[in-house]
């Protein structure tokens, strides 16, 4: 059995009957890429952090019970200077011109707030005079406004130069149709926003779920258009370098563009969305296939070069390069497999997506390269044959930096062996240092406008993110009674005693509204048994569910910042839920759940990490069959980890999940060049009998391979860096940080540990008789790496 498990013979098939593997090949290719141009893209954010736990389901009983209560869109509208008479006619018109927008269900403003009635059957008037320009000069009316319980904090700044008109949307299906309708709502809310706001002072800024969807679907499909054209741009060029032909460079990008395709097909026929996640999916499966095609082809022209006919030259890549090729696939594919078992699915899904098209890239490009070698090849077979490609100046500036590697482990094994333990050690602990940090805002690009209007609302107002507090009572109790009202006063008091809430709201505002102490007590009683009342009241009440809500603003906060404060507040509600039976409370709302959520998938991104560090790193030992080589590609493979936790606690201040993900695919990829290098190391050192000999050897072999795969797949993936979504953009850069150091790890410290030990620990060496049938199978496993 070979290294591939005998799963290379698939290339031997596509060599001996191409037109049969092409065919089938062209017959899936088009219903693939009918299912690619029909791909739904995801951007609730609620989705990210999605799991079985119960502060999800009461997030969704929420939108459920109290619609009118979370707004889909808000208008943060800003003026330099105090708004005058014209800014304020201007916003009033606004909200009249908002309400009749179709598909606008209703709008919340400084202008819905009315004065409480001086009788139970009163009607409640405006608080805004008809005549606005009684408002100019008179502060005393002004404050009046400001200091309106249901507007404080919430909807009018103090100094009367920010307000929030808060919209209910209709609620469309977030398939391809409901989301062209969505965008389309809100750049008509924009439209008439600009429109009505023209000529004055006031400038206005959207914001919102529905808002922040749009500019994600936005960033997501700019990022598809420009990830594969960067990668497969970066794939030529690099192809070029090594291959120097357009034959070669057309077998090898062909293949990477049809996997790119079956994968978003398969994800469309799966029903797959497209999100922040399954985004980057298509880069990785591009540049691995390019990879794969590569080294194949690399081969295919070495054999050539050597002589030999172009079905041998193929055969020989397929059986020397074929099982490199599936190992290393079948390493990324079971990194990425280690995913799977999150309990979150954004994460899962992601797991299943790469790790499915990882395999279905390797039998693409195992099935394409030695059929379309053999139909295109004729002419460059006859023009190489027998003739020894010249390196160019980027393959003796290659060859010139493995020779230094070579020469500096040769001469200073043992300390450039205790460097490396020393910064994968510094690395390390500035690793666990890391605390989880994840921020609501990172889900969009910093120039948005949506971030900015919540930067705006943050500076001006009590806050514009919200925690929510459902309160349940039992079925039997009186939900409008005396006892209800003593029990959201005691929570409304718990909530306005924390600092960190700029505003709380809740039936006990509008009872302070209405008077306060015994008399707003009766009053609202009464109060919510108006009819004229029903739809105020239904923001506060869910008499279905026998449900009470009450909320508390926020400026934005960190995870790690959010988590002890919602501790300290499910704390203090159990409290209230001993001193009342069969009353449950929920504390829930999407910051906070995401926060806390956050924290949750962390800490199992993290356990599913180590688990595949140590499977891979045991299975290294296994498949050499040794302990040494087990225990030498420790430190090599823990150190570009390192480098990547070292560069999240010194740079980005924490550890977020896209990070974590970055590790688990960096790591994937990164540990097959040890592999290469141990295998090579393993031959070298039976041939030729010195340590010293055998591992220069092994580097200028296996260097110059290593380096360009490295940056074919790092600069391939790296282009997720180009991205405006932040979480997008780090993903990227932790990926390269990865790749680049896991050079240096197999380059530098690998060679040095392997010299320090041999040393201390010298090893018997099969004599080379006994190592020629395994150097049949990993002669250029070198000229492979993920």
């Amino acid at each position: 059995m070979t290294a591939g498990f005998g799963i290379e013979k698939l290339g031997l098939v596509s060599l001996r009957h191409p037109w049969i593997c092409l065919l089938i090949i062209a017959v899936i290719t088009p219903f693939a890429i009918y299912g690619a141009t029909h791909n739904r893209f995801s951007s609730d954010v609620r989705e990210i952090f999605r799991s079985d736990d119960p502060a999800f389901v009461q997030l969704d009983l929420l939108n459920e019970r109290f619609p009118s209560s979370q707004p889909d869109l808000q208008i943060v509208a800003e003026s330099k200077a105090p708004f005058d008479t014209k800014d304020l006619e201007a916003l009033q018109s606004l909200h009249e011109r908002l309400l009749k927008i179709d598909g606008v269900t209703g709008v919340l403003s400084m202008f819905t707030a009315v004065d409480a009635p001086e009788e139970d059957t009163g009607e409640p008037q405006p608080i805004f005079p008809e005549d606005l320009s009684k408002l100019e000069g008179s502060d005393t009316s002004r404050k009046e406004i400001t200091d309106h319980p249901l507007i404080q904090g919430k909807l009018l700044s103090d100094d009367w130069r920010l307000a929030v008109f808060a919209l209910s949307l209709e609620q469309l299906a977030q398939n391809t149709e409901g989301q062209a309708a969505e965008r389309a709502l809100v750049a008509e809310i924009g439209k008439t926003t600009r429109e009505t706001l023209a000529g004055t002072n006031v400038s206005a800024r959207l914001t919102g779920l529905a808002v922040i969807r749009d500019e994600i679907l936005s960033g997501l499909s700019e990022d598809q258009q420009m990830f594969g054209l960067v990668a497969v741009g970066l794939g030529i060029v690099v192809c070029w370098i090594f291959l120097r032909s357009i034959p070669l460079i057309i077998i090898a990008v062909v293949p990477a563009i049809i996997a790119v395709a079956w994968l978003r097909g398969g994800m469309w026929l799966f029903g797959q969305d497209i999100n922040l996640l399954t985004g980057i999916a298509p880069t990785i499966i591009l540049v691995i296939v390019l990879s794969n095609c590569l080294h194949l082809l690399f081969s295919i022209r070495r054999g050539l070069e050597r002589g030999d006919s172009l079905e041998a030259a193929i055969e020989g890549a397929v059986r020397r390069v074929g099982p490199a090729c599936v190992l290393t696939s079948l390493t990324t594919a079971l990194a990425m497999s280690s995913l799977i078992w999150m309990p979150h699915s954004f994460i899962a899904d992601f797991g299943v997506t790469t790790a499915s098209g990882t395999a279905m890239s390797l039998c693409i490009t195992l099935l394409m390269v030695p059929a379309l070698s053999v139909l295109l090849l004729r002419s460059f077979a006859k023009k190489v044959h027998g003739k020894a490609q010249k390196p160019d100046v980027f393959r003796r500036g290659i060859n010139g930096l493995c020779a230094k590697a070579a020469d500096a482990v040769a001469s200073y094994p043992r300390a450039i062996a205790l460097i490396g333990l020393l910064l994968t050690i510094g690395g390390l602990w500035l690793h666990v240092l890391n605390e989880p940090r994840y921020s609501y805002a990172n889900n969009m690009p910093p120039q948005s406008s949506a971030l900015k209007a919540i930067q705006a609302y943050d500076g001006k107002l009590a806050g514009a993110s919200t925690l929510e507090v459902l309160l349940y009572f039992p079925k039997d109790h009186a939900l409008k009674s005396y006892k209800t009202i003593e029990i959201i006063r005691e929570v409304h008091k718990i909530l306005d005693d924390e600092p960190a809430f700029g505003a709380v709201t809740s039936l006990h505002t509008v009872e302070e509204w209405l008077g306060g102490g015994d008399i707003g007590e009766d009053r609202l009683i009464g109060f919510l048994e108006a009819e004229n009342t029903r739809d105020f009241a239904a923001s506060f009440v869910a008499l279905k569910a026998n449900a009470i809500r009450i909320s508390a603003q926020f400026h934005a906060m960190t995870s790690d910042e959010m988590t002890p404060l919602l501790d300290d507040v499910e704390q203090q509600m159990r409290k209230v839920e001993a001193q009342n039976p069969g009353l449950k409370i929920a504390v829930t709302g999407i910051v906070p759940v995401s926060s806390a959520a956050s924290h949750e998938m962390i800490k199992q991104l993290n356990i599913s990490l180590i688990t595949a560090i140590g499977l891979i790193l045991v299975l290294i030992g296994v498949g050499m069959r040794s302990l040494r080589a087990g225990l030498a590609s420790v430190l090599p493979n823990l150190f570009p980890i390192a480098m990547g936790g070292a560069y999240l606690h010194i740079v980005e201040g924490g550890l977020e999940f896209t990070s974590l993900v970055a590790f688990a695919v960096g790591f994937g990829i990164a540990v097959d060049a040890t592999i290469h290098y141990l295998t090579r190391y393993r031959l070298e050192r039976a041939n030729l009998g010195s340590v010293a000999d055998a591992l220069k050897k092994t580097t200028m072999d296996v260097g110059p391979v290593v380096i360009m795969a490295t940056v074919l797949i790092a600069g391939g993936i790296g282009t997720t860096m180009l991205s405006k979504l932040p979480t997008v953009a780090l993903y990227g850069t932790i990926v390269v940080i990865v790749l680049t150091s896991a050079v240096v790890g197999a380059l530098l410290f690998l060679p040095a540990v392997m010299s320090t030990m041999e040393r201390y620990w010298p090893s018997r060496w099969k004599p080379e008789a006994k190592v020629q049938v395994e150097q049949a199978e990993t002669e250029e496993a070198e000229t492979k790496t993920a």
